[in-house]
């Protein structure tokens, strides 16, 4: 007999709110999408016919002037209907006909789609800087021995305050300070329990691995940010089933003290598949809880293939809200996004050249696994992945693909250098083979995300 209390009522509920949220994350990015090239036909004149957010058998629609707006029912995509866009109409000398407008003005619809992707995480970086911003607060964790801010004598739980002179209220600004400053000294102030006191410290040149696998040069003193707060623990992980909560303060691990992520990993993630003893404190009670780290094998920045210990928790330190106000929000945001516009081109074109892995491209499981885990860690969050997921976006329909926004593109800037367009026989041929490439890739990015499942 069916019994209602045996049915995982939270599990479905969680995989509801997952999905709703992916949804409509999705729903957000395509709109803004498909606004851009909607707004500029009709600025240019061109006749929109039909505005979807979906593919596939409409769900509903309104028609309003000579625009029919649908939602359909696949959310992997929306579109655009312009009068005369298909090859095969023969509108080219009507009214309002795409085929019949000015090349510029085709190039600029064209363009408008990922612009307004981009133009969009510009927007949701705004106000999220003008909000405020949880972020770390420049209080020092670990030191190195024999490390420069060890010889300046800098210590667990010191609050850097000044540097030269310059206020200091978050760790970011210490650490891009710091990354510049090779060789230089540097006059610190440093707050210890009650007391203010003004150390010189002067980082060293050491060559660091940056996200995308890329080595540089950069100052660094030896010290970590105080992170032993858990802000995060993951749905089935081995720290969730071994006990601990969002809220536990992470004292050491077996015998080692944690005061950062390096602690942490040389004591635990280092140490896949080993029993260890995890010593919090919980409201004030100190507690020990057993736990083993699941092992997992990952690759390096460099490609090396290595066996790491998985807890499925995030850790923070003391937070501070970083926040400005109009002018200092604009250009934390345009900051933001061409800084994060910069680090997906670079890894696309690493990507594309062997450089980054094939089996990191990841597909809508991979969308929706990583807004599911966001939705765990709050609205903020977010707003925040759906930025970067926007610039994502932009970006990749900008590759000179035939039947992407880029593969348009590089057609209309041909027939704006030669004078002709290229001719419907080559474009059409064009077409079938980028919409062979498309399908192909979104069948691997599917297959990697299965195999992510799996493994």
């Amino acid at each position: 007999m069916f019994e209602l209390s045996a049915f995982p009522l939270d599990a479905v509920l969680h995989f509801t709110t997952k999905m709703m949220v992916f949804i409509g994350g999705l729903a957000a990015l395509i709109f803004v999408h498909e606004l851009g090239h909607f707004l500029v036909a009709r600025k240019v004149g061109v006749t929109v016919e039909k505005f979807s957010i979906g593919f596939g058998p409409k769900i509903f629609g309104m028609k309003s002037g000579e625009t029919e707006y649908l939602v359909s029912v696949i959310p992997l995509g929306g579109y655009v209907k312009m009068k005369g866009e298909d090859l095969e109409e023969n509108t080219s000398h009507e009214p309002g006909s795409f085929s019949a407008a000015r090349v510029q003005d085709r190039l600029a619809i064209a363009f408008a789609g990922p612009f307004f992707n981009i133009l969009f995480a510009v927007f949701v970086y705004y106000f999220v800087y003008l909000g405020g911003v949880p972020t770390l607060a420049p209080v020092v964790g670990t030191v190195k021995p024999d490390s420069p801010a060890f010889v300046a004598q800098l210590e667990t739980g010191d609050r850097i305050v000044e540097i030269d002179g310059g206020e200091i209220l978050y760790w970011e600004q210490l650490q891009k300070i710091v990354h510049a400053s090779p060789g230089k000294v540097l006059n610190v102030k440093i707050q210890r329990n009650d007391n203010l006191i003004e150390l010189q410290v002067t980082p060293v040149s050491e060559e660091i691995t940056d996200l995308l696998g890329d080595k540089e040069k950069v100052g660094l003193i030896g010290i970590t940010p105080l992170v032993r707060n858990i802000t995060y623990v993951k749905k089935g992980s081995p720290a969730e089933l071994a006990g601990l909560k969002v809220g536990d303060r992470l004292l050491a691990v077996n015998e080692t003290p944690i005061f950062g992520w390096g602690d942490l990993k040389e004591a635990a993630i280092d140490k896949p598949g080993q029993p260890l003893e995890f010593h919090l404190s919980r409201e004030g009670t100190e507690m020990t809880i057993p736990l083993t780290p699941e092992p997992k094998t990952v690759q390096d920045p460099e490609g090396k293939e290595t066996e790491i210990g998985v807890l499925g928790i995030g850790m923070s330190g003391e937070l501070v809200d970083e926040s400005y106000g109009p002018i200092g929000a604009l250009r934390r945001s345009l900051q933001e996004t061409w800084n994060l516009t910069y680090l997906i081109a670079v890894s696309i074109k690493k990507l594309v050249a062997g450089s980054i892995p094939a089996d990191t491209i990841g597909g809508p499981i991979l969308i929706f696994q990583i807004y599911g885990e966001q939705a765990e860690q709050g609205f903020s969050e977010i707003v925040r992945i759906t930025a970067l997921l926007s610039i994502n976006l932009g970006l990749l329909n900008l590759l000179p693909i035939p039947i992407l926004d880029g593969g348009h593109i590089f057609f209309f800037l041909i027939e704006w250098i030669r004078g002709r367009p290229v001719s419907e026989k080559h474009q059409m041929r064009a077409q079938q083979v980028g919409i062979f490439m498309l399908i192909s890739l979104l069948a691997f990015a599917f297959y990697n995300d299965i195999m992510r499942i799996i493994s």
